[in-house]
């Protein structure tokens, strides 16, 4: 099941928040420590926050919502949800 970033339940939100470290964003905890590592450096797009990250994206759930889809290891662009 494909969930919008913004429709997203507190608990859903925190578990794509956790999952997901590679996320460029202002609040993620562990952006400096995971892009030190990558020997291509810093990607070239703005920081954003984890708001506008979520409301941009979609994430794979399994069918009642309680955690994320042990198949799909990557999120989609918003609109695909739509679909």
């Amino acid at each position: 099941m494909l969930i919008r970033g913004a429709e997203l339940n507190i608990r859903q939100r925190v578990l794509v928040l956790s999952a997901f470290s590679y996320r460029w964003t202002h609040e993620n905890p562990s952006r400096k420590s995971v892009w030190s590592r990558v020997r291509s450096g810093m990607p070239l797009i703005p920081l954003q926050t984890d708001e506008q990250w979520l409301r941009e994206h979609a994430f794979h759930f399994v069918r009642d919502g309680s955690r994320l889809s042990a198949r799909h290891r990557f999120c989609e662009p918003h609109y695909v949800a739509d679909s």
